[in-house]
């Protein structure tokens, strides 16, 4: 389709989307207030003992959406991890969304790996999906049993549900 808009725009028209789907009326100061709490989500709590982790064992840590890096760096210092991480990867720089595989080429050229030393680590299956077709390795994180991962014939590397299981998972 190649018709991009970025990562803040496609939020902004899913919540109109929902709003008009379920006739929610909101006023455009609720609207906006929902936009901004967007942009200081909390981070889970294994979170950061994690990130410790990972980088007590010499990983390599990087923040990688499809968020705007200025919006990504803005969530990531309100829930206080921005520290773990050495830094952020867009895919707005090439003006398009995981799952595409150009924006995993992408992240590979940034961070400075190959896809058989790199890890993706998601509880979306999309992206897991998607890093695995482009040659690297993805972890799972399935944080409810009820949670099935998407049918394409394309398995996770490792599946974990919570990141504190991740370092033993990924064999670091």
């Amino acid at each position: 389709m190649q018709n991009y808009e970025n990562f803040a725009a496609c939020t902004r028209d899913a919540l109109d989307y929902t709003c008009s789907r379920y006739a929610a009326g909101i006023t455009p100061d609720q609207r906006q207030a929902l936009l901004e709490s967007y942009r200081e989500l909390p981070a889970f709590e294994d979170a950061e003992p994690a990130l410790r982790e990972l980088r007590a064992r010499d990983c390599r840590l990087f923040a990688f959406s499809n968020g705007a890096a200025e919006a990504v760096e803005t969530l990531l210092s309100a829930a206080g991890i921005r520290e773990y991480f050495l830094g952020v990867v867009s895919c707005d720089d090439v003006r398009s969304f995981k799952p595409n595989p150009a924006v995993y080429a992408h992240f590979l050229r940034k961070a400075d790996a190959t896809g058989s030393e790199a890890w993706l680590i998601s509880g979306n299956p999309f992206d897991v999906i998607g890093a695995i077709s482009a040659g690297m390795r993805a972890a799972w994180v399935q944080r409810s049993e009820d949670s099935i991962f998407d049918p394409w014939g394309i398995e996770p590397t490792a599946t974990v549900q919570s990141l504190g299981a991740l370092a033993d998972a990924i064999g670091v």
